[in-house]
């Protein structure tokens, strides 16, 4: 199992992406569950180390249950030195108090939360991720469902550090590090796809666009950050607060132009004696819950809400970015022309696909849905489309009465010397697009390295033989 530099990169971004909200995730824990004792950046360290282990086991072939044991036994060594390290770094190592404190944090978890307790189940976390990225298959899709999952966590803990009180440091530096990552990862990994237009005649000048555009955004953001002061936002505030006053005096002068009605009479008459409030049973006492109860069930609605909230965010944003992964992949090679109101249409049924998710319902005007293709075969597709765009370029485009094959022989007369490549290209085309066959990543490789070495050819200037 290799890992070539440009993979290399990928796992770099998926580790930035999701150190970034792990990191403020832990600060707001760390601050109202630890009361800042703990070192965030040490706690963070594991996740990369949890990576390099499991992938480096990975490598070992040995049985799933013996390197689930051994990765999980790793993690409980790392658990506990980091719990001695971070908590009880005054007692020495033979002291069992810290190995104590562990069990003792678990069962004091109703009246009080721990750092020890912290470190336990925040160290778990960080090591399942750290397995998870160990196996997890690096592509576009993957990346940009990182960045999906990312986001709302990062925008929902930004809002809610405010109501809990919480100071979250270096802000707009972790947004804008998010966002880096997010940017190299996702163009990387769409580059490594070869569907992209970073794999034609640009290939040469795709990285220094995306420094450039990486750049630009970074420094957009700086500037935003620094116009978006917060006397800007108080006066925004002021400016909403005085706009809803103005319909709240609008409000009280139209019920102002009503008759009032006649208030209720209140109190018995003189001379009428007030009957005594009935007594409550007996068994109304076995029904009231108990305070620990209340804060319990408190706590479990708060928990069902974010979660449905989550659970939203994320469903709309993966349906946005399927539609627009599916509007793309048609796009190479194509020719447009305008059609008055086709966006409007699109952004309609793309709106009824949300609700549709959603709410489980059938909206009239939808249509049939897409047929799903797989990454794969969409792969090969792709590079036939390219194929087709970069020939057409050349003053050979394929006619709508010839086959694949027809269009083969006729480019095989042109570029005799490219003749192995072209027939790759075009049987895989013919099987993945007619037949049932799913190329493996070896194939799709060896498809990628023959349209590479294709497109170094020259059509112009060519006469058909």
């Amino acid at each position: 199992m290799k890992l070539d530099w440009r993979q290399s990169i990928l796992y770099i971004a998926v580790l930035g992406m999701e150190g970034c909200w792990l990191y403020v995730l832990l600060s707001l824990l760390n601050t109202k569950a630890a009361g800042g004792h703990l070192a965030v950046p040490g706690v963070l360290l594991l996740y990369p180390v949890a990576f390099i282990f499991n992938w480096l086991l990975r490598r070992l072939r040995w049985p799933r249950a013996c390197l689930w044991s051994v990765s999980w036994l790793a993690w409980a060594v790392s658990m506990l030195l980091m719990i001695k390290v971070q908590v009880f770094g005054h007692l020495p190592l033979s002291d069992p108090a810290w190995l104590l404190s562990i069990p003792q944090s678990i069962t004091q978890v109703i009246y009080t939360f721990r750092p020890e307790l912290l470190i336990l189940l925040s160290t778990g976390v960080l090591w399942w991720l750290g397995q998870r990225l160990a196996r997890l298959r690096l592509n576009f899709s993957a990346l940009v469902s990182e960045f999906q999952f990312g986001l709302p966590i990062l925008v929902f803990i930004f809002l809610i550090a405010p109501p809990l009180e919480v100071t979250l440091d270096n802000t707009v530096l972790i947004t804008l590090t998010f966002f880096l990552f997010a940017l190299l990862g996702i163009s990387v990994a769409h580059a490594l796809e070869g569907t992209s237009w970073l794999s034609g005649l640009n290939q040469g000048h795709w990285g220094g666009l995306l420094l450039f555009s990486i750049s630009l955004i970074l420094i957009l953001g700086l500037l935003v950050s620094v116009v978006i002061t917060p006397e800007l936002l108080q006066f925004v505030v002021e400016a909403a607060r005085w706009v809803c006053g103005l319909i709240a005096k609008a409000i009280a002068f139209i019920i102002s132009l009503f008759p009032e009605p006649e208030p209720p009479s209140i109190g018995p008459l003189p001379g009428e004696s007030v009957p005594p409030p009935p007594e409550e049973p007996d068994w109304a006492e076995l029904l009231r819950m108990p305070e620990a109860v209340r804060s319990g069930l408190r706590i479990g609605w708060t928990v069902m809400v974010v979660g449905f909230l989550l659970f939203a965010l994320w469903r709309v944003s993966s349906e946005i970015f399927r539609w627009l992964r599916r509007r793309l992949a048609g796009m190479s090679g194509a020719e447009f022309e305008t059609l008055p109101g086709a966006f409007t249409t699109d952004l309609l049924n793309l709106l009824k696909r949300i609700l549709q998710k959603l709410l489980k319902l059938r909206l009239p005007g939808l249509g049939t849905r897409a047929k799903h293709v797989l990454p794969e075969i969409d792969s090969v597709r792709q590079i036939y489309r390219r194929l087709l765009s970069w020939a057409a370029a050349g003053g050979f485009p394929r006619h709508s009465s010839q086959t694949p094959h027809e269009y083969y022989y006729a480019l095989a007369g042109v570029l005799p010397e490219a003749q192995d490549d072209l027939g790759l290209i075009t049987q895989q085309y013919i099987r993945t697009r007619y037949g049932m066959w799913l190329p493996t990543e070896d194939e799709l490789d060896q498809l990628r390295h023959s349209w590479r070495r294709l497109r170094q050819n020259h059509l112009k200037n060519r006469r058909q033989i």
